[in-house]
């Protein structure tokens, strides 16, 4: 039976909205790919300086981050008469493809379809080994992985610190070069010379006593 739009929970919208544009660049989208795209959707909102939109909680999964929650939104769509699973388990992704069956409005407001479409342009056409590969190559599965620890909940805005982190380092870089070259104050290397020579009697007196003490 058909469900409105506005009766769909956040992440039943956050997999429409991946579908849509998936739809629109005409791209096969499986049920082991849209976990990925999803979690990079994610994080392309969070290091532009928004909020997770998806609704998932990401952990670190068997192959990669993974909500189970997804499996809710995925029967959902497919109840609700947008969506079609078609068994594709003989290709490559050995998954199931999903699509929408009819062009519906978008699920998200426009920031956030403007993350999962830069997203799904840049990311949709690989397979689920390839975006394998690249969440663990995202901060908070690098974080995990160090940790060891399956099950662990990602820290996505450790993408956000990251970003920041480079952004400081390359504007450090780029001022760097325009700095004045930096001279030492005339006579400043002299002075602690003679500083010294006036103290080492005292300081060679002093190391003996402490020896002698000693």
């Amino acid at each position: 039976m058909s469900r409105p739009l506005e009766s769909l929970n956040p992440l039943a919208g956050a997999v429409l909205a991946v579908l849509k544009a998936a739809r629109e660049l005409h791209v096969e989208i499986t049920k082991a790919k849209l976990a990925k795209l999803l979690y990079l959707a994610d994080l392309d909102a969070i290091e532009s300086g928004r909020t997770q939109f998806s609704g998932a909680t990401w952990r670190w999964d068997d192959h990669g981050p993974y909500d189970h929650a997804l499996i809710r939104a995925e029967d959902w769509v497919v109840e609700s008469e947008l969506v079609e699973r078609r068994d594709t388990r003989s290709t490559e992704d050995g998954s199931h493809a999903l699509s929408l069956t009819v062009d519906i409005e978008d699920s998200l407001d426009s920031a956030y379809m403007e993350c999962v479409r830069n997203v799904v342009r840049l990311h949709g056409g690989k397979n689920a080994i390839d975006l394998k590969d690249l969440s663990y190559e995202t901060a908070p599965m690098v974080e995990a992985w160090a940790g060891g620890e399956r099950g662990a909940l990602l820290d996505l805005n450790r993408a956000r610190r990251r970003k920041q982190a480079g952004v400081l380092r390359e504007r450090f870089r780029s001022r760097r070069g325009d700095r004045p070259p930096q001279e030492d104050d005339p006579g400043v290397g002299d002075a602690l010379r003679a500083e010294f020579l006036e103290t080492r009697d005292g300081l060679r007196r002093a190391n003996a006593k402490m020896m002698d003490d000693q």
